[in-house]
């Protein structure tokens, strides 16, 4: 995993959503980013489902959908390539206008955004790969219990920062998701972040 990649790829979104929604004066945004992180974290579990004791429907929402892919607009075009006089295939659906989705993995990428934009606000952004400890508990329950716990005392002790890393890390390999795959849907979701303010999201 590539984290420094990562973290430059959502400096550069940052500072566009900046621009397109600038900080009012007074405004805690780091408090809105660890807000987020939770709401994220929560949209996460409810698609793993593990929980659910009074559904009988506890399977993660790991299965891939097909959908428009909103990159293209379903067109399977990405843009004109003058020297060729003809249009490209979309890098995201490889042409084909649609795209598959897997909502536990992008709740997952949608946490990881917040994580390292709030790395960023607080100069964490140069967090490397090998500092950072997987940490484990006995199971996924508890592990969202110490992430969720880990985000609540970060406003005031920023050392959970790299802490809240490790458990984020551990539950990847607890949900099954390799960082390749993770990282590769990252990248996807953040172009389809910069699309969004584009359009005035």
């Amino acid at each position: 995993m590539n984290l420094r990649k990562l973290f430059e790829m959502q400096r550069q979104l940052d500072e566009y959503i900046e621009q397109k929604h600038p900080r009012k004066e007074g405004e805690d945004r780091l408090a809105k980013k660890i807000l987020a992180l939770q709401v994220e974290l929560g949209e996460l579990a409810n698609e793993w489902r593990g929980f659910k004791f009074w559904s009988n429907d506890q399977e993660p929402r790991t299965i891939a959908e097909r959908g428009v892919c909103v990159h293209c607009a379903g067109t399977g075009n990405a843009f004109f390539d003058d020297d060729e006089e003809e249009w490209e295939d979309c890098p995201y659906c490889k042409g084909e206008g649609e795209e598959i989705y897997n909502p536990l993995l992008e709740e997952y990428v949608d946490c990881l955004h917040f994580l390292l934009s709030i790395g960023l606000d607080e100069n964490i952004g140069t967090l490397e790969w090998e500092q950072i400890e997987p940490l484990k508990r006995e199971s996924i329950i508890e592990q969202f219990i110490d992430l969720f716990d880990c985000t609540v005392r970060l406003k005031t002790d920023i050392t959970e920062y790299v802490v809240i890393w490790g458990y984020f890390i551990g539950l990847s390999e607890m949900l099954g998701y390799t960082w390749e795959q993770i990282e590769e849907a990252y990248i996807q979701k953040h172009a389809e972040n910069i699309a969004r303010q584009e359009r005035g999201y």
